[in-house]
């Protein structure tokens, strides 16, 4: 191997091929990662700006064994590279070179892994058992590929420009670390003191400490500001809600009298009160170990380097938009710093506190959907914690709506969940323009998966502007908000077993819905019966996949034989006209 940078031409030509470890762990980029990387290959790779420099992946390090290379560090960036080269090789063939037929890129005894890949490189029309965060990230390529360009050879110039240009560098480390544990060790553990393998928020935590005088109450805001996984205030067995939402405004109320010392101590001693339990008043009985939310790391919006960013954004008034919210923590506080180091401290403290307060959350352990709220004055808390939780799920970036949400309570109290529910669609309505025709929201025109999301809140909202039975209205009522990213075709593409529609009707919006991946892969093209048995299904379980698709359903007065054209169209009427009516909200 080589010092010079390599490309995946350049990795076709010298025929190298690599394997991952067992010891690695599993693919784990999720949509924000991948579709960040897309959006910078194709800012830099964009015709009008585009100087014919390479775009640096970064450095990949490995270790030579027998005739391939075993990954040690990079193994999540060759895994998206290689889901790329899936897509990308129906734009560009010579893709098809750097798969070698499921042969470039190989899982050390995880034999699933390795027969998904090569099944999807194959294109093997059914996958038994596949790998759902690889197939996540595929769908995600595919998506982007067909929304953000708007012809076939833009397309074959982005897949050929990314295959030529796309460039890394590779770290070979010596042969003998392969059957040395402590070598490697070392490796690591010189790479985190160089701070790649350290977590950038605290090396932030540091460099924000070197010369302030008061640093043990510093780390003590910061300690109890960087744990999303629980409230800054807890929650004592004996708060009524009342009490809690109380404990939140005079703490929220201290910060806006500049009295953070005061707000800080009522979020500490919250949680004091878990240490004064003597031995004798602690109740003995069972408990129930379930996995927290502290291991999953489920339970916010955001994590706490986003947090970070955010507070920097807002304290320094810097306006940051995706470009900025791509860049690394340390960079931004490079490039900013920050004069006042205690107000820094406190504006974190105001602004986690108001996240806590009026911003939704996850709760039950990390497979759950449920969402609940803090802040419940007035007749909105419902439909708030389903207009955020549909802003969530719809990847909606928090920076353009969250940012501007808290910027706003941060300056102003908000009377109820009335008020704050408007504030919000004001803001998501100037993020999102709906097409001016139905006949531009179409699937093979890469229809933007928010407006599926979006109807569905509007109709959760406004059911009872539709002619629906009390059962009807408590199902829809109950419906909770997923993060699918499936769309589902009512009425198949493949017709064997159905009516025949025109390629037109079956990829219009009237016909479409979402849906999650694995419920998706599920229907496959099976025939309008089984699909309704399944949705009716669905409805008796009070477990909703999408408010329309259960609209289609009832349009078609749940028979399959009612799923005709003329249906489809008056469906297809009502859903872009409660689209419209959805952007007056005075």
């Amino acid at each position: 191997m080589n010092t010079y940078r390599y490309t995946p031409e350049k990795i076709v030509e010298e025929k190298l091929s690599f394997s991952i470890p067992l010891y690695q762990r599993l693919f784990s980029w999720g949509e924000e990662q991948v579709i960040g990387l897309l959006y910078d290959l194709k800012n830099h790779f964009e015709p009008s700006h585009d100087d014919g420099t390479p775009y640096y992946l970064g450095m990949l390090s490995c270790i030579k064994s027998g005739n391939h290379y075993d990954l040690i560090d990079g193994q999540q960036r060759f895994t998206v590279m290689t889901l790329v080269a899936i897509v990308l090789r129906h734009y560009y063939q010579e893709w098809n070179n750097f798969l070698d037929d499921g042969k470039r890129l190989r899982f050390i005894s995880r034999t699933k892994d390795n027969e998904y890949l090569a099944a999807v490189i194959n294109g093997q029309a059914e996958v038994i058992d596949p790998n759902r965060k690889m197939e996540e990230g595929k769908q995600v390529i595919s998506d982007f590929m067909v929304s953000q360009f708007s012809t076939e050879d833009q397309r074959k110039a982005f897949a050929k420009s990314v295959y030529c240009r796309m460039s890394f560098f590779f770290s070979e480390l010596p042969a003998s670390y392969a059957n040395n544990p402590a070598s490697l060790n070392k490796y690591f553990e010189a790479m985190n003191a160089g701070g790649k393998g350290l977590e950038q928020h605290e090396i932030l935590k540091v460099r924000l400490m070197q010369g302030e005088d008061n640093k043990e109450h510093l780390t003590r805001i910061w300690n109890a500001v960087c744990d999303l996984n629980r409230p800054i205030i807890k929650r004592d067995e004996k708060d009524l809600e009342e009490d809690y939402r109380s404990k939140y405004e005079h703490a929220i109320g201290l910060c806006r009298s500049h009295k953070y010392d005061e707000a800080f101590e009522l979020c500490e001693s919250s949680y004091d009160s878990e240490d004064n339990n003597e031995i004798g008043s602690i109740e003995a009985k069972q408990q129930d170990f379930k996995q927290s939310f502290t291991e999953t790391g489920e339970r916010s919006f955001i994590t706490f380097p986003e947090f970070l960013m955010m507070v920097i954004d807002l304290h320094l008034d810097l306006s940051g938009s995706y470009s900025f919210y791509r860049n690394e923590l340390l960079k931004i506080y490079d490039l900013h710093p920050i004069p006042d180091k205690q107000d820094f401290y406190n504006q974190l403290l105001f602004y986690r506190l108001l996240l806590d307060y009026y911003i939704v959350y996850k709760e039950g352990d990390e497979n759950a959907n449920k969402y609940d709220i803090v802040f419940k004055r007035g007749s909105s808390a419902e439909a708030l914690k389903q207009y955020q939780s549909m802003l969530y799920v719809s990847q909606t970036p928090f920076y353009n709506w969250l940012k501007p949400t808290l910027e706003r309570l941060h300056k102003e109290q908000v009377q109820d969940t009335n008020h704050l529910l408007l504030w919000i669609k004001e803001i998501d309505n100037s993020l999102h323009t709906l097409p001016t025709d139905v006949s531009e929201m179409t699937y093979d025109n890469g229809i933007d998966r928010y407006w599926f999301w979006r109807l569905d809140y509007y109709l959760w909202e406004r059911k009872e502007e539709f002619d629906l039975t009390e059962e009807e209205k408590q199902i829809i009522d109950e419906y909770v908000f997923r993060a699918n990213r499936s769309i589902e075709h009512l009425h198949p593409q493949h017709q064997e077993n159905n009516d025949v529609w025109d390629n037109e009707d079956i990829h219009s919006f009237g016909n479409l819905a979402m849906i999650s991946q694995s419920f998706n892969s599920q229907q496959s093209d099976d025939p309008v019966t089984v699909k309704f048995a399944r949705i009716m299904d669905q409805a008796h379980n009070h477990a909703l996949q999408s408010i329309k698709m259960y609209l289609m359903y009832l349009d078609a007065e749940k028979s399959p034989s009612g799923w005709k054209v003329d249906v489809k169209n008056a469906h297809q009427a009502k859903m872009y006209d409660l689209l419209v009516k959805s952007y007056d909200i005075e």
